[in-house]
C-alpha cells in the first residue's frame, strides 16, 4: 500500500475519533442543560460552530496526514 495512502488512513481515523469524540461532548451538555431548565434544549450557535471547525478540523488532518507520511516516509 502506498504510503500517502496510509497517511490518509491514518489521518482519517483520527479524525473520526476527534468528531465523533465532540459530538458526544457537546451532546452531553445539551443533555445536561435541558435537565437544568426542564425542556428539550436544541443545539446553541456556540455548539454548531464547535462541530463545524470539528469537522473541517477533520477534513484538513486526513490530508495533512497522506502529506505528512508521504513527505516524512515517501
Amino acid at each position: 500500500m502506498h504510503i500517502a495512502l496510509q497517511g490518509l488512513l491514518a489521518g482519517a481515523a483520527l479524525a473520526i475519533a476527534l468528531v465523533v469524540f465532540e459530538y458526544l461532548a457537546i451532546t452531553r451538555e445539551v443533555a445536561e442543560r435541558s435537565k437544568r431548565v426542564a425542556k428539550k434544549v436544541d443545539w446553541d450557535s456556540n455548539q454548531k460552530s464547535r462541530m463545524r471547525g470539528m469537522i473541517n478540523f477533520g477534513v484538513a488532518l486526513t490530508f495533512a496526514g497522506a502529506i505528512g507520511a508521504w513527505w516524512v516516509w515517501g
